[in-house]
């Protein structure tokens, strides 16, 4: 197995590190004018900001084909997008067109990998409509596997627990949560705090950097056997 990354073209900043040309979407101007000044100097060539809606077709296929212009195809999709279902779907769809017209390397055509969450297949982690749009995320994956995997690409989920992002932020407002559903999924991860400085866990908190590493495992070469898959990135949270 390997996790480099050279020559490949994926949308998701995590991957510049491992050498992949990167295309980073948002709707949020502010977050895309600042991610160069983040960027090393180095990894700069191989980053294309590109503010997108990830629910409008038109505009997911225009970013599609704007990649493929610039890098010469698309290898991975990562999709940890802010709208719950339409934003996934939309994507995943125009990713597996782009797939699909695509040669085989190394065995396989493109991955798409959604990071979900625990809510996808607990009941008590988030309120209703959370809750449904991540089951239906689960679902998303392995319709997606099952029927494109004799095709040659895959599709594989992370269930991360809580992790610090700009959720609150942009048009999202938390406020708008329903307190009973904020309150049980509170409950469910406070009975579970680790001691971190003797060595222990809090679960249900998923630390950026680890889910990260977890990611770039699973779309690395070598993994072709792992498709439909959804894998816990919760410090265990999923067991409670």
């Amino acid at each position: 197995m390997s996790t480099s990354f050279t020559n490949k073209t994926v949308i998701v900043t995590a991957f510049l590190a491992a050498g992949a040309n990167v295309v980073a979407t948002d709707i949020q101007d502010t977050l895309l004018d600042a991610l160069p000044a983040a960027i090393e100097a180095e990894h700069k060539e191989r980053l294309l900001p590109y503010k997108c809606d990830s629910s409008d077709d038109a505009g997911v296929q225009k970013l599609v084909s704007d990649t493929v212009a610039r890098f010469g195809r698309l290898d991975i999709l990562d999709s940890n997008l802010l709208v719950n279902l339409t934003g996934p779907f939309v994507t995943s769809q125009n990713a597996v067109r782009q797939y699909l017209s695509q040669e085989l390397v190394n065995g396989h055509r493109g991955t798409t990998l959604n990071v979900i969450s625990t809510a996808g297949n607990h009941g008590g982690r988030a309120g209703v409509a959370y809750t449904a749009s991540k089951h239906g995320l689960v679902g998303l994956t392995k319709s997606t596997a099952a029927f494109y995997g004799p095709k040659g690409i895959r599709s594989v989920g992370t269930m991360p627990g809580a992790m610090p992002t700009n959720i609150s932020g942009g048009s999202h407002d938390i406020s708008r949560l329903h307190p009973e559903g904020m309150a049980l999924s509170g409950a469910t991860c406070q009975t579970w705090q680790g001691e971190p400085g003797k060595g222990g866990w809090n679960l249900g908190i998923s630390p950026l950097e680890q889910v990260a590493k977890t990611v770039l495992v699973l779309c690395s070469d070598g993994m072709n056997t792992i498709n439909g898959a959804l894998v816990p990135t919760n410090m265990g949270w999923a067991a409670v």
